[in-house]
């Protein structure tokens, strides 16, 4: 599927400007339009606080904040998208709820590692690269902490590849970006003492899409198999990791299973994760 419609998660974090930024530059690169969503987290009391005049005038004085910083980053991303195809919206609530209600009508989401706030944003973010790709089944195109505005994305690519429904929709939604892609490698990690053809499979598949791929094994040593996806992607220099989102049910909540949340913890590189 072609990449048309980007939902960009907007919120008064440290890594709105980084988010926009790719935004503007997918936009480009696939003719896409921008759905721009402004998430403010609802405003509550503080623990402790006591007296009507003391709730009152926090209450007021805070709502004045969050609208100070929705105007600011609106006028952030208006400037920044001028000339392009974009809608902007604001709403208040729980960030995963309301990109996973959005995410139905879009190809692709943009969200970042974040667990720095600022004045006005009184909740961490870092949570939503954790829930969204499970709760979503959009792909979810998740941003490290501090990427270069100007950084490439999908030049040198790395597929972690594992013959399962997860992977399979991870690399479907990553097409656009492995077609125009310098080098693609396709990794599989492999349990001791068995090596699978796997990854030979894969690049065949992708051949026949006129991709050039080549395979790549390496044998589980007993280690988080995330942190030697993340090795292998720097040894080969890869500016996007492409992987299926695995999880579990958990008091019936999905939670992350042990090589996503891996990854995720050490990530350095864009990944595009789909459940």
């Amino acid at each position: 599927m072609q990449i048309k419609t980007i939902l960009l998660h907007m919120a008064n974090d440290d890594a709105h400007a980084g988010r926009l930024a790719v935004a503007v530059a997918l936009a480009k690169r696939f003719s896409a339009h921008i759905q721009a969503l402004y998430i403010a987290t609802p405003v509550s009391m503080p623990a402790g606080a006591t007296g009507r005049a003391a709730s009152y005038g926090f209450m007021a004085e805070a709502t004045a904040i969050a609208h100070e910083n929705a105007e600011r980053i609106e006028r952030e991303v208006r400037q920044a998208l001028d000339g392009l195809s974009y809608d902007w919206s604001v709403e208040e609530g729980d960030h995963v709820e309301l990109l996973t209600e959005r995410a139905s009508y879009a190809d692709l989401v943009v969200v970042a590692q974040s667990a720095a706030v600022r004045a006005g944003e009184r909740v961490s973010l870092h949570h939503i690269p954790d829930r969204l790709p499970l709760e979503t089944g959009t792909p979810v195109l998740v941003l490290p902490p501090g990427l270069p505005a100007t950084a490439p994305i999908g030049r040198n690519a790395l597929i972690a590849w594992k013959n399962s429904r997860e992977s399979a929709c991870a690399v479907r939604a990553a097409m656009p970006f492995l077609e125009t892609a310098e080098s693609v490698i396709v990794l599989c990690v492999d349990p001791p003492g068995q090596r699978t053809s796997e990854a030979a499979a894969l690049v065949e598949w992708l051949h026949r899409h006129g991709i050039t791929a080549r395979p790549q094994s390496v044998i589980a040593s007993g280690g988080e198999v995330g942190d030697m996806i993340l090795s292998c992607c720097a040894d080969q220099g890869a500016d996007l990791l492409v992987m299926g989102a695995y999880g579990h049910s958990r008091l019936r909540e999905l939670v992350l299973g042990g090589a996503t949340r891996s990854v995720l913890e050490g990530l350095s590189l864009p990944a595009l994760l789909s459940h």
